[in-house]
């Protein structure tokens, strides 16, 4: 009969009659990796400074939008549209970054975690480097974290070739 504890429907299974407890299957510690096979652009951040620098701040806005894409994707989160993240930059005359780097550096934890890497969420150090003018150098942390995620994510799935 359906609902009673004799092993018919709505017994949740072999949970004791108690439903499973909801998990989140990107956090566990036998977390899978997220789909893979979108990996980001591998960037040297010197360069990436480097080109900010020479550019004006033009290609920091570039290279933002790239990020936010390639991110989005390997996560499997769609959350703000990379151009809308650019335009709110332009918008806000520059506060949204603050944001932009606060949650880029929760991402890029949980996509060190996914590749087994000890996840680094350096969320305030981000925030700290904007408030006193320097958060150019967040973009070049946050490039060789994401380098190091694509390099792993490379070498689980046979991609790479040193």
């Amino acid at each position: 009969m359906y609902g009673s504890n004799n092993g018919g429907y709505g017994t949740g299974g072999g949970y004791g009659g108690n439903p499973p407890p909801p998990q989140n299957p990107w956090t566990g510690a036998n977390a899978p990796i997220p789909p893979v096979g979108f990996g980001g652009e591998r960037r040297e951040p010197a360069m990436v400074l480097v080109f900010t620098l020479l550019t004006c701040g033009i290609y920091y806005f570039f290279w933002l939008y790239r990020v936010s894409e390639e991110t989005q994707r390997y996560l499997n989160e769609p959350d703000t549209s990379p151009a809308i993240e650019v335009l709110l930059c332009f918008v806000t005359c520059g506060l949204y970054i603050f944001y932009w780097d606060y949650k880029q550096a929760q991402k890029i934890a949980r996509m060190l975690q996914s590749v087994g890497m000890p996840p680094t969420d350096n969320a305030v150090l981000y925030l700290v480097l904007n408030l006193i003018g320097l958060g150019f150098i967040n973009a070049m942390i946050e490039q060789g974290h994401l380098n190091d995620v694509w390099l792993r994510m490379g070498q689980r799935n046979g991609a790479y070739r040193p």
